[in-house]
């Protein structure tokens, strides 16, 4: 099939493709089984749901089931499916175990589902997929199959082996390193991967210690050959977006945070002492999150399980400086769920905030988001990391607030993108927080893909010794 076909196809809705996406529909047309790797921001979603629509006008799919993150089957594919699609039916499987299998037996042509609820209904997958009822299914955000070893992995298998037609999403195919594209390989069943993951981890990583492994230097060229047949656009190769500049704020303890820091780092050095070098990384993770915990303004009671407040004006000013300074509305990112619900109520003295994490239910989340891109208020969101959806487009922020850092590259680059994203028209600033070299080191080590055992295990020690 050429591109001109495509073109000359009588594209539904009063939207039409720009280059790139329709490339990116012609290649999943072309390639029965492939990744998608273009970058976040460019589109994947509509290239997916304009190619589908294609083949089953062709007669060549029946049905299509998206797998996708949990927080995005509503506010990105439901609502792109219908802004693309009004004569298809689409049909979002979320619920109660009861209420996806019902929904499931309804007439529909597309079905969105979240990676752990397939498991739910992974009875009628297996038999729609081996009787050709459902012949193409898309996996939204795929990196989150990168470790084989987990059972969410296997269900996904035991679905997808079926379908003659698989498409496999994600701008970050390898966020932590090559050995990540090993998993993503065996499910697309390309057979381009050595058959265990031993051969392929010693092919593109040289382990430097116990538990310290480093990529080779062709390590993620490597990766590349086997995440094939692929395309991957980059954002800046087709989108133009205003500059987006990363600003590193210096802040302090308070009085109260300098003494709980300063005890802990004792603690930490007794126990240390007492292990001879040999602590566990476990513990030294426990350890480095109660002093990030403390940097931050709380602290969790290993005891009582309760969160104890601490002084955190310094931290609390310098936010309040860069909701002010900011031209539109502002996204901030706190990393522990002791302190968002505090900043709410100090954020809320001077501007209308809201905040969306673990305890806010999905409904909830969805209402709140609508609020922000469609109304005035609130002008201030509280994200935390674990939370914030893939996909979602929030351009209606031009500032975006690191409370404190996390660990995860690909988090951290997911929530960067949803204001860096078409449709953002004011220069945009990223501004993270910190306070003390152990908060540096986790932003450094972030940057660097390296958040791993052993990075672990040196931040423990010289936080140690640092000086507060």
């Amino acid at each position: 099939m050429s591109v001109d076909s495509m073109r000359d196809y009588n594209w539904p809705g009063p939207f039409q493709p720009y280059d790139h996406q329709l490339e990116t529909a012609k290649f999943i047309v072309n390639n029965p089984r492939g990744f998608v790797l273009n970058e976040m921001g460019t589109g994947k979603s509509a290239s997916l749901l304009w190619a589908a629509d294609y083949l089953m006008s062709r007669g060549e799919v029946n049905k299509l089931l998206i797998i996708a993150p949990l927080s995005t089957l509503t506010r990105v594919w439901q609502d792109e499916a219908f802004r693309l699609l009004m004569h298809r039916r689409v049909v979002v499987l979320k619920g109660p175990a009861e209420r996806r299998r019902k929904m499931y037996d309804w007439d529909w042509d597309i079905a969105v589902i979240n990676f752990d609820g397939v498991q739910v209904i992974q009875d009628l997958l297996i038999r729609d997929t081996q009787s050709g009822a459902i012949n193409m299914i898309a996996i939204d955000e795929a990196s989150a199959y990168r470790n084989s070893k987990t059972k969410r992995f296997a269900v996904a298998k035991s679905i997808t082996d079926h379908v003659p037609r698989l498409v496999m999403m994600t701008g970050t195919p390898c966020p932590e390193a090559p050995t990540d594209a090993w998993a993503l390989s065996v499910l697309l069943g390309n057979n381009l991967a050595p058959k265990f993951f031993g051969a392929w981890r010693r092919a593109t990583m040289t382990q430097r210690s116990q538990h310290k492994w480093v990529p080779k230097p062709d390590g993620f060229a490597q990766a590349f050959t086997i995440l094939q047949p692929a395309i991957r656009y980059r954002k800046e190769d087709c989108i133009d977006l205003p500059p987006l500049t990363v600003e590193d704020w210096e802040v302090d303890l308070s009085a109260d945070q300098k003494t709980a820091y300063k005890f802990m780092m004792r603690e930490m050095a007794v126990e240390f002492d007492k292990e001879e070098g040999k602590l566990q990384a476990a513990n030294a993770a426990d350890k480095i999150n109660k002093l990030r915990q403390i940097a931050c303004g709380v602290v969790r009671d290993t005891e009582t399980q309760e969160y104890l407040l601490l002084d955190h004006k310094p931290r609390l000013s310098a936010t309040l400086a860069a909701i002010e300074q900011a031209a539109a509305k502002v996204i901030i990112v706190v990393p522990f769920k002791g302190i968002i619900n505090q900043l709410a109520k100090d954020i809320a003295q001077y501007y209308s905030v809201a905040v969306i994490n673990g305890d806010v239910p999905p409904s909830e989340r969805d209402r709140i988001i609508t609020q922000f891109r469609t109304t005035p208020h609130p002008h201030v969101l509280l994200v935390h990391p674990k939370v914030m959806a893939h996909g979602l487009t929030l351009v209606e922020a031009d500032v975006m607030v690191f409370y404190g850092p996390i660990y995860s590259n690909e988090e951290s680059k997911q929530i960067i993108e949803r204001i860096n994203r078409p449709g953002q028209k004011r220069k945009m600033t990223l501004i993270r927080l910190g306070a003390t070299g152990l908060e540096w080191k986790i932003y450094a080590r972030v940057e660097d893909k390296a958040a791993g055992e052993e990075a672990l295990l040196e931040m423990y020690r010289s936080a140690m010794t640092e000086k507060i």
